[in-house]
């Protein structure tokens, strides 16, 4: 059974946190149960300063992530294509490798789920997505099947699971004239970044976030 993931951007109205945290807990159980009958499997909701990234994994056709009643309320309105949402989906910039039902779907127990989130500096977004491409496509299954890089606007959220599952990546080792993902990684990537801070060990490019709810194992 293939997975497919999704991640999702959403603003709690200033103030609104805590209620909107109350909200969640609520709602957890009939709210995880409403999803499941969606084609949800797996999730997770992270939270920095009324910032509220979503992580899904779901096996079905279409999916449409809804809120529980409450917290539509406690939700700022997001304008697109297709019209007001409380909700906006990030586009999929990196993964390691294909999700499956091995790799991210079964065994979760005993795993931490870990979201970050890091600001793009707008005018390198594309150098950023075009090494990650490259990188995603030459090297499949080289760090962690879990791991994936959402990005909406000059925000990039990622999720991943640690320990790493084992098992070898499904996904197709593409080859081009030559390669393009730079073998000094980390320098390469580091001036895309805005930091968030200094730390002791130099700019706090990623920043943990706080893990507001999960569904599943």
């Amino acid at each position: 059974m293939m997975i497919t993931r999704r991640m999702y951007r959403a603003q709690v109205k200033e103030g609104a946190r805590e209620d909107f945290v109350l909200a969640l807990e609520e709602n957890g159980s009939r709210w995880e149960k409403e999803l499941r009958d969606l084609g949800l499997i797996n999730g997770c909701l992270f939270e920095k300063k009324g910032g509220v990234f979503v992580y899904a994994e779901y096996a079905a056709n279409s999916f449409e992530w809804e809120w529980p009643g409450r917290c539509r309320k406690l939700l700022e309105i997001w304008p697109g294509e297709k019209g007001a949402r409380l909700e906006v989906p990030m586009l999929d910039i990196y993964h390691d490798g294909e999700a499956g039902a091995q790799e991210v779907g079964i065994g979760r127990a005993g795993r931490e789920r870990l979201g970050s989130l890091a600001r793009l500096k707008p005018e390198l977004f594309a150098s950023y997505v075009f090494y990650h491409y490259a990188k995603q496509e030459e090297t499949p299954g080289s760090f962690n099947p879990t791991y994936i890089i959402g990005a909406h606007e000059n925000i990039l959220f990622s999720y991943q699971e640690l320990p790493a599952p084992k098992g070898e990546s499904r996904a197709t080792r593409r080859t081009w004239p030559a390669p393009v993902a730079p073998d000094n990684w980390h320098e390469t990537m580091q001036p895309h970044f805005l930091p968030w801070s200094d730390g002791e060990r130099g700019p706090v490019l990623w920043e943990k976030m706080s893990m507001l709810l999960s569904f599943g194992e």
